[in-house]
This record gives structure tokens, C-alpha cells and sequence, in this order.
């Protein structure tokens, strides 16, 4: 049978404006789940409608800090004839997220692959900046330290001078206010920047503006989840 990959909400909102109906009725066929956070998965598919009980349901833990996990005993039932699902901590799997594993070893083994739709924050943050959306890479989290990441962030300049191509990066919500700050620090005024904030939650916040008008109206980003874009 197939490899369902499963999409989770990225905060407190509205299922039915995230989510297709046809999620529902994919989670009802599926006995077992690769998950990241057993109870957060538990509690998404209780919302979702699942309608078997939940202790029925098997969850295999997929530690992204463990070394040398073995992902093919996550895939035994696809083998035996039956669905497995991939759960990502939040928005789509294996986007910014360890389930590539998973699903490259679907691939070796022929399982079907099958992704559901749902929301995605870097792709809607791109699509809601006003930034190329032809040419863009997605760079994941810039280095911690102040010095490395400041010296990153003129590398992606210069990507975006070069190549015309929108740059996408993430950080922990509890460190975006150094991002933030290293941003309007050491990229060119005329440079534009595209903060999205709590996508898709009652709070949801899309700004941009260049670098120039960012050093005049600050704000504060601490523990929100955001996406940073930088283009021309």
C-alpha cells in the first residue's frame, strides 16, 4: 500500500480553512503513523476527525536526533498491504523537516508515495511577499552565532544580486529577534524584507518593506513563528 504524507497545522487555526475534507477520509484507512511528538499527533488527529479510537492506532517515534534510526521497520505495513502515514511536527512533511528519510526509503523499497495538501509556511510566505517566486531558495537556519550568521546573510546578498533569486530562511521563534536585528544591521538599505508571522493563525502577520523603512518601524518577533525572505 502507499506512504501517506500527512500536512499539520503551524498554530491555533481553523481546520477547515487549512485543511481539505479529503484529509479526513485519508487518516479513517490508516492504522499506522511516523511521528516526531506522539501526543501532539494524537491530539492533530482527534481534531481532524479520525474516528477510530486512538489507542488503536500504532505510532512509531521517529527521533531526529537519533543516530542511525532505522526507517524500514517504519514501512513494514506498507509491505504487508496496509497505509502508513507521515506526520510533520507542523505544516508539510519533509519540508524543513527529518521525514525525507522516510521517504527516500519508500522509494528503494517501490512503496507509492502520496503527499496531501495542506499548509506549507515557506511556500505561502513566498507567495505572499511580492518577491520572485521563479527563482528562490530555501536556506533553512542561518548560523547561531552573531558573527556567522551576519557573514551569511551578506553571502545570500550577494545570491540575490547575482541570480535575482528570492532567499527564504527559518529560526527557533525564541532566537528571531537576533535574525531580525543581524538583518537590518548588515544588509543594503535598498534591499527588501518579508516577514511572515504566525501564518494561517487569527494573528497571521505579512509585511514587507525594504531594509530602509524595517530601521524606522521595528518589531518585536520573540517566540512567533516566522519566515524571513530577502530579495531586491
Amino acid at each position: 500500500m502507499s506512504l501517506y504524507l500527512i500536512p499539520s497545522p503551524l498554530g491555533e487555526s481553523d481546520f477547515d480553512k487549512v485543511f481539505p475534507a479529503f484529509n479526513s477520509q485519508i487518516i479513517n484507512d490508516i492504522d499506522y503513523y511516523i511521528v516526531e511528538d506522539e501526543r501532539t499527533e494524537r491530539r492533530f488527529l482527534k481534531k481532524l476527525g479520525v474516528q477510530k479510537p486512538i489507542s488503536e492506532l500504532t505510532f512509531f517515534l521517529m527521533d531526529k536526533h537519533a543516530k542511525g534510526l532505522d526507517v524500514k521497520e517504519f514501512l513494514q505495513p506498507c509491505l504487508e498491504g496496509k497505509n502508513v502515514g507521515l506526520l510533520s511536527e507542523a505544516g508539510v512533511p519533509c519540508v524543513a523537516d527529518p521525514g525525507h528519510l522516510v521517504v527516500t526509503e519508500a522509494h528503494r523499497l517501490g512503496i507509492p508515495v502520496v503527499p496531501l495538501v495542506g499548509p506549507c509556511s515557506i511556500i505561502m510566505a513566498l507567495m505572499a511577499s511580492g518577491f520572485n517566486g521563479q527563482n528562490f531558495a530555501f536556506n533553512g537556519y542561518l548560523p547561531a552565532e552573531q558573527p556567522d550568521r551576519e557573514r551569511k546573510l551578506k553571502v545570500l546578498e550577494g545570491l540575490i544580486l547575482k541570480f535575482k533569486q528570492t532567499q527564504i530562511f527559518i529560526e527557533t521563534p525564541y532566537r528571531n529577534n537576533h535574525v531580525f536585528n543581524s538583518i537590518l544591521s548588515v544588509c543594503a538599505p535598498n534591499l527588501r524584507l518579508c516577514v511572515a508571522a504566525n501564518l494561517t493563525c487569527e494573528n497571521e502577520m505579512i509585511i514587507s518593506k525594504t531594509i530602509a523603512q524595517w530601521r524606522k518601524t521595528p518589531i518585536d518577533l520573540h517566540k512567533q513563528p516566522a519566515i524571513f525572505l530577502l530579495y531586491l
